[in-house]
């Protein structure tokens, strides 16, 4: 006699994946090769993607050290603990904005959880300078990457897995 299968309960809430990526903003994802800058879009930095964003609290879109925190407060560095260097670029040509549309909320030597507010962003001041606000996300030491995968499309939430990032 077989027993009927027990109903499944509930998924507990846990923790991102060590290999997820977060979306760092809400708003819309796109391929990096779609950035107003090309650079970015030639993927010359790295692999990774760019959301438009709806809000203005940037998130970390891993776990990781803060290695880098721009003096213009328009990028931050972080470091998995398995070695894949993240950079998340607040804006196109933002750096010229001197950091005053930028709150920074780390700094450098900083241990992160993906979903942990970085930066938060007035838009409007980066609006009014006519710059691009895309939120870019660039993994970039490849040689550390074995697979990248973003397969989200369309509108994302801050904080929301959004792909999976595997080391060699």
């Amino acid at each position: 006699m077989t027993a009927a299968p027990a109903a499944a309960a509930p998924a507990p809430k846990v923790k991102a994946a060590d290999n997820a990526v977060l979306a760092p903003v809400d708003g819309a994802i796109k391929p990096i090769t779609e950035v107003p800058d090309e650079t970015f879009a030639a993927k010359i930095l790295g692999d990774g993607f760019a959301v438009v964003p709806t809000s203005g609290r940037v998130v970390a879109p891993v776990a990781g050290k803060i290695t880098t925190v721009a003096q213009a407060k328009h990028a931050v560095g972080i470091t998995t603990p398995a070695g894949v260097e993240v950079l998340v670029h607040i804006g196109v040509d933002t750096v010229q904005l001197a950091g005053s549309p930028f709150t920074m909320m780390v700094s450098e030597g900083q241990q992160v959880n993906a979903g942990d507010a970085l930066v938060d962003v007035d838009w409007n001041v980066v609006k009014s300078a006519g710059k691009p606000t895309d939120v870019i996300v660039v993994f970039t030491n490849p040689a550390k990457i074995d697979k990248l995968s973003i397969p989200a499309k369309g509108a994302v939430a801050t904080g929301a897995p959004i792909g999976t990032i595997v080391t060699k």
